[in-house]
């Protein structure tokens, strides 16, 4: 039983029925009433219903993002050739609702706010009581990385969720639940539709356990939720194998052209995704648990550098590690140190203090001008990925000739000229981008070529002519800063010969 002033709960985990006790005193009779136990749902609810509120009030500023204009072009499939299909499908489930930009970023709203839940449920499992739940879900949905994959719907919205419930679940195993490692195959596996960068996470995690908690990989719920992993995961795995691997051109082209500078920012980066604030706390999850022999979450900590290690190694975004960095962040709030280093006031004060800076880190709560705009650009790129998109589409609009396609080399500006496009402009939008490329080329003899690599395969036509350059914005992403136009007409030979050469594989 918790002794007097502490809030501690069972380590059943998420699911459990055991809330705090009270605080009896020495020689009770059983006498004294226990306090009802407090639901996990009904901790996280504040901090899930303001994260909510707070991402629908902003997403209509500016503008989509460089991601959600190309997910707005791409049909329905079951595989696309730089990525698997679910965060596309949702995208196209909100259209079917309304254009409106809020709309279409509803899924990352969600995601987000059950992120503040699904942290809430770490220092549980270790056993901490409704109040440490209560700030690992608070702390969690306003800082730096949660706050920005919940305004914009990328791949990695979905991503972050799916990294936090499996690491939940891996540690509710090292918690005394080995069946929980069945749910976190399967939920691995339904993550491999949207990103299979899960597979990197898995294979951190196999590591983690080896080296700490070695016996729950002879369980049969491990080999079981292996199985189910591969059953789910394999049809995504199985087409890149059978296309060649795609994907891995599209992390390569990542590489070339901004591995050097992610492997010097990796750390700096880390520390500001989970909030320079918090470090103590951060660090408490991963440090205390190594502290403690045989306890649970001791794979963290090895997980994490291993993660950190690959990354290193493959730089294409220095954001990877954080969905394993941030359960750190949610278990931390457990550790006695931090509870008798920081007062509660102290805590809440830190986690208001992390808030207001991620926020304005994060969220386009100011208007999009300079020097403002320059400064958050530099410190969240993809602040500057959603500003200027009608521009550039008026630009496109008044170089266009009368009957020409635009190809361009970039599937935003494609996605944004599809986006605000009449019926007649949008039919004549192509792009050799990534999956665009399978939407196949134009239908007629005259083309604007917009771009660098599409401008470089006019010697495919018999005549082009100089249509001039595209002018950026002060704060503009580097693929569109003065791209050049080129008008072209009547290809060499057929469509189906040239169109091979627009084809492009990378991440921007």
């Amino acid at each position: 039983m918790a002794g007097p002033g502490e809030e501690r709960v069972t380590a059943a985990g998420p699911g459990s029925t055991s809330g705090a006790t009270g605080a009896a005193g020495a020689g009770t009779t059983g006498a004294t009433p226990r306090q009802r136990p407090v639901g996990p749902l009904r901790v996280a609810a504040a901090p899930m219903i303001a994260i909510t509120i707070l991402l629908l009030a902003v997403a209509p500023r500016y503008g989509p993002h460089w991601d959600e204009l190309y997910f707005g072009m791409l049909p329905l499939h079951w595989w696309y050739v730089d990525q698997p299909p679910l965060t596309v499908w949702l995208s196209w489930l909100a259209t079917q609702l309304s254009d409106a930009i809020w709309v279409q970023r509803l899924p990352a709203v969600t995601a987000a706010a059950l992120g503040a839940f699904v942290a809430g449920l770490y220092p549980r499992v270790l056993g901490a009581g409704p109040r440490a739940q209560r700030l690992a879900a608070w702390a969690h949905a306003f800082t730096v990385y949660p706050l920005m994959m919940g305004h914009i719907f990328t791949t990695a919205a979905i991503d972050l969720l799916a990294w936090q419930v499996v690491i939940l679940l891996v540690l509710r195993a090292t918690a005394g639940h080995p069946r929980s490692l069945v749910w976190a195959g399967t939920i691995a596996g339904l993550a491999a539709w949207n990103k299979l960068l899960v597979v990197v996470l898995l294979v951190a995690l196999f590591v983690g356990l080896l080296l700490t908690d070695r016996q729950l990989l002879r369980t049969r719920h491990t080999v079981i939720g292996v199985v189910l992993f591969g059953l789910l995961a394999a049809p995504q795995g199985l087409a890149q194998l059978l296309n060649g691997m795609p994907m891995a051109q599209v992390s390569a082209g990542l590489v070339e052209a901004q591995g050097d500078l992610v492997r010097l920012t990796l750390v700096p980066t880390l520390f500001l995704f989970v909030g320079p604030p918090l470090l103590l706390v951060w660090v408490a999850g991963l440090v205390d648990p190594w502290r403690t022999p045989g306890g649970p979450g001791r794979f963290l900590l090895p997980t994490l550098l291993l993660l950190v290690a690959w990354t290193l190694a493959n730089p294409a975004q220095p954001h990877y590690p954080a969905g394993a960095l941030l359960p750190a962040l949610a278990m931390g709030w457990a550790s006695p140190r931090l509870r008798a280093r920081w007062s509660p006031a102290k805590r809440q004060g830190v986690i208001a203090a992390n808030a207001v800076m991620a926020s304005l880190v994060c969220l386009p709560l100011l208007p999009a001008t300079d020097p403002w705009l320059s400064l958050q650009s530099r410190i969240n790129p993809t602040i500057r990925d959603q500003v200027g998109w009608l521009d550039y589409v008026d630009q496109v609009r008044e170089v266009r000739r009368e009957g020409e396609a635009v190809i361009t080399d970039t599937y935003a500006l494609a996605g944004a000229l599809h986006r605000y496009g009449s019926p007649e402009e949008q039919a004549r939008v192509h792009s050799g981008h990534n999956a665009l490329w399978d939407l196949g080329p134009p239908r007629g003899d005259r083309v604007l070529l917009v771009g660098e690599h599409a401008v470089a395969q006019s010697a495919a036509f018999r005549t082009c002519t100089p249509a001039g350059t595209l002018q950026a914005r002060p704060v503009a992403h580097p693929q569109l800063i003065g791209p050049p136009m080129l008008h072209c007409e009547e290809p060499v030979t057929d469509w189906q010969t040239v169109w091979p050469q627009f084809r492009r594989l990378s991440g921007w």
